[in-house]
């Protein structure tokens, strides 16, 4: 009887410590399988980023057409960390942002809504890659997954004030000369790391596009962006060369200035002439009626 309840205890100590050991063993690979869903979803919420968002929001998140996604408010951790700082709002903020889009009033420029549910490209689980990696991921690996520049051997296109194909042809060669259509898409060719520049002089000034082509890191915040609101029609100068009168519209920054970090873009070396030329042509580069 004695040698029943030994074993009895026994048993009981073994199948205790076996449910203890499963316990910790369990746990330590559910920690494990949440942290490699975690990488699954940061890579590829940043091939997702590199496809559909870089050319609004920049190669950093730092911003460009669209405000800038690489807030520290926006990131739960630091450093493995929980961040302290971390505005608990940003979550559905993001997500709801992306499924639905934002609207603008930059002639050309509008955040689309994403989700498949409004016609979007991206279903539940691609919204929610994209988040993990606006929260979670390393900004500085996006350009590992950014497409490489195509059809840089289409001519650019011409605009009215800008027909001229001798100059067309300056500008071509200075634009690929200086890298710029390695980043950016004008007309058929180029990159998609920067903003498209086919419609750019229908947003940007021509004294705007002069300070950011010479010195892009020394434009000030509240005239970047979408901080460079266009609002109202003013008197119009005609153009010269014999290109159709539009409508100016007047930048000025926004009541409440959206975050933009630090540009991507370099400041990039070429003479007062080669500056003029380009300016000149930017700022025809006009598809829209505003």
């Amino acid at each position: 009887m004695r040698d029943k309840v030994i074993l009895g205890v026994t048993l009981s100590i073994v199948l205790l410590l076996t449910l203890v050991i499963y316990g910790v063993v369990d746990t330590q690979r559910g920690s494990g399988t949440a942290a490699e869903e975690l990488e699954h979803r940061k890579r590829e919420g940043k091939h997702l980023y590199a496809q559909y968002c870089i050319q609004c929001h920049g190669p950093l998140g730092e911003g460009c057409l669209g405000p800038a996604l690489n807030r520290p408010a926006w990131r739960p951790q630091v450093s493995g960390a929980a961040n302290p700082d971390y505005d608990e709002g940003s979550l559905d903020l993001i997500r709801k942002t992306i499924e639905r889009g934002r609207n603008s009033n930059q002639p050309g420029v509008q955040m689309p809504a994403w989700s498949v549910r409004e016609n979007g490209a991206l279903n539940d689980q691609q919204i929610e890659e994209l988040v993990s990696f606006i929260q979670y991921g390393e900004w500085g690996q996006v350009l590992e997954d950014a497409p490489s520049a195509t059809g840089l051997n289409e001519p650019i296109p011409s605009y009215p004030g800008f027909t001229d194909p001798d100059k067309l042809k300056r500008v071509n060669e200075l634009m690929l000369s200086k890298g710029c259509l390695n980043c950016h898409q004008l007309g058929k060719g180029g990159g998609s790391v920067g903003a498209i520049l086919t419609d750019v002089g229908s947003r940007r000034t021509e004294g705007w596009l002069r300070e950011w082509i010479k010195d892009p890191k020394s434009v000030p915040v509240p005239t970047r962006g979408p901080n460079l609101w266009l609002v109202g029609p003013t008197a119009t100068v005609p153009p010269p060369g014999g290109a159709p009168a539009q409508a100016n519209l007047t930048p000025a920054p926004t009541a409440q200035i959206f975050p933009m970090g630090a540009t991507y873009m370099p400041t990039i070396d070429m003479t007062d002439e080669e500056l003029d030329l380009l300016v000149e042509y930017l700022s025809r580069a006009r598809t829209t009626t505003r």
